[in-house]
């Protein structure tokens, strides 16, 4: 088998657009008049985000300080949200 070179940097751009590409794949959903629908499309578009950021730590990806800082904050947020949704009344 041949070996093909190339740089890290076009290894995760092919390995983005494969991602990507992926995504638009997906089965067309069609509105079925379910009021959270569009929430949980959020919801599936965030986890499948969430997914490729956390492939990309695993191949090594660096993040520098002020994007970790703001991804901590984001995730308290998140989770402020989560437990106000899950014991509403």
């Amino acid at each position: 088998m041949s070996k093909i070179i190339i740089k890290e940097s076009e290894l995760i751009k092919l390995i983005e657009t494969a991602m990507d590409l992926d995504r638009y794949i997906e089965p067309v959903s069609y509105d079925t008049g379910d009021e959270n629908e569009n929430l949980s499309d959020s919801i599936d578009v965030i986890v499948n985000r969430l997914k490729e950021l956390l492939f990309m730590l695993k191949s090594g990806k660096k993040i520098n300080y002020q994007n970790k800082s703001e991804f901590f904050s984001e995730l308290d947020r998140l989770n402020g949200l989560y437990h106000k949704i899950k014991y509403e009344d």
